[in-house]
């Protein structure tokens, strides 16, 4: 294997190599892709003629899982795509390889995974599996594995109790029961609504012991402590208002929200359900919205978040990265750049495969100032260190995704510090988003025994 780590890469390969089941949850950009690629190395010691399968998003299989071994091992790594999933199968078995590479959903779309008994796998962006109910989570715990590997930098997104998933797959017969992990690492309390009892978590418990149990298994390393020449972040919020065009209509979708949930008598709301509402609300405080007659939300000009952009890139020369959750807000972003002639690029979920790198390549270069992205799929797996500034137009309710977008920027080979702009419209669900997300990153710091 023609790869040097870091000292304290090495530490962690070392600590974890005695180990069947491990869980990397250093910071998102120390190279928590290097690590696993020494584990399994290594595990190829024990293990002559292993073969490995790599679970990774769509959008990092090839340019980030397959690129690594090609580049640092002599093993022979395929990328399976399950579109075609008869021929797929065919190409898998005839392969021959020492690594497959899959996506999620292909966990769902290909049971004949399940067939292999594999050495190895190595599950990246683990915290994918955190409901426990989920099919592709389920597809993942049936596949019989001799040694595992869990990665993520955020493996808690929303919820102490999200950790018992990972644990139970890297450690079924220690974590079985996920009630007895809720009931010891998790504190709630007891309120009533509407007639109902339920409990609430307000956050972790006994994590001392929790830390005691992890330790074997678990490496944990921050960006700072471990990169002490990374430049730091810096936050910023751009308050704004409403154009009475957007207040009008806020205010109207506001109402019905609130007198919606107040015909809920004996009801009370799942999560889920207040968040789908929440989120509504949210896409008419970015821009003007209005249902069409198919129901939808349909976001059109004028957007006072949109003019705030605008005038900071009036105010800087520097290249910027805007991410959004709405892809519609992004297609009104290049509007604006096309209208006022600044070169950019834009990433979504609609950008094929094998146009990513050249967009991430344009703006990395030089031949773009803006990069306008969502966060789901321009979050993720990509490097934007040329740019030290990113602006948020809005966020998503998963800390862990809005500190991906971040860490595009924020991390080796960045040299400027990161300003990290949040753009807030005044008397809106900004405000609300933004303070839960403060009290979930504070339940993730203390389950992964972080300093406040």
């Amino acid at each position: 294997m023609t790869m040097k780590l870091f000292p304290f890469q090495q530490q962690d390969v070392d600590h974890l190599c005695s180990q069947r089941s491990a869980l990397i949850a250093n910071d998102m950009g120390t190279g928590k892709t290097y690590e696993a690629i020494a584990r399994d190395w290594n595990i190829r010691d024990q293990q002559q003629g292993a073969i490995t399968l790599v679970v990774a998003p769509l959008t990092i299989l090839q340019d980030v899982w397959k690129q690594h071994f090609d580049e640092l091992t002599s093993l022979k790594t395929v990328v399976v795509d399950p579109k075609d999933r008869a021929s797929s199968w065919r190409k898998f078995k005839q392969a021959r390889a020492n690594v497959y590479c899959v996506h999620w959903e292909a966990l769902r779309l290909m049971p004949e995974l399940r067939v292999v008994h594999w050495d190895h796998v190595i599950a990246d962006e683990c915290h994918r599996m955190k409901n426990r109910k989920a099919q592709q989570t389920r597809a993942l715990k049936a596949i019989p594995a001799d040694w595992k590997t869990a990665m993520s930098g955020t493996p808690v997104v929303n919820r102490p109790d999200e950790l018992w998933s990972i644990l139970n797959w890297l450690w079924p017969k220690k974590y079985g029961s996920y009630w007895r992990f809720f009931n010891t690492y998790v504190e709630t309390v007891t309120e009533f609504a509407k007639g109902h009892q339920y409990k609430r978590i307000v956050g972790p418990r006994e994590l001392p012991r929790l830390h005691r149990e992890l330790a074997p298994f678990f490496v944990r390393r921050r960006k700072k402590d471990v990169l002490p020449d990374l430049p730091d972040k810096y936050y910023t919020e751009i308050k704004v208002d409403l154009t009475s065009q957007q207040r009008r209509v806020y205010n109207q979708m506001r109402d019905e929200m609130i007198a919606w949930i107040g015909q809920q008598e004996d009801e009370v709301l799942p999560a889920p359900v207040v968040i789908a509402q929440l989120t509504r609300l949210q896409q008419f405080a970015v821009a003007y919205a209005e249902y069409t007659d198919a129901g939808r939300i349909r976001l059109s000009e004028p957007s006072s978040k949109l003019d705030a952009l605008m005038e900071i890139l009036d105010q800087t020369e520097d290249k910027v990265v805007v991410f959004s959750r709405f892809k519609q807000l992004i297609h009104l972003g290049e509007g604006r750049m096309a209208e006022a002639k600044i070169p950019f690029v834009s990433l979504t979920g609609d950008t094929a495969q094998d146009e990513r790198s050249g967009v991430v390549s344009r703006f990395q270069e030089g031949g773009a100032r803006v990069f306008l992205g969502t966060i789901g799929a321009g979050g993720i797996g990509i490097t934007l260190h040329s740019s030290s500034v990113v602006v948020f137009l809005d966020r998503d309710w998963s800390p862990a995704l809005n500190a991906q977008a971040e860490d595009r920027l924020h991390r080796i080979g960045q040299r400027n510090a990161v300003q990290v702009i949040d753009i807030v419209a005044r008397s809106t669900v900004d405000l609300g988003k933004l303070q839960a997300l403060d009290t979930k990153k504070s339940w993730i710091r203390r389950v992964l025994g972080d300093p406040e």
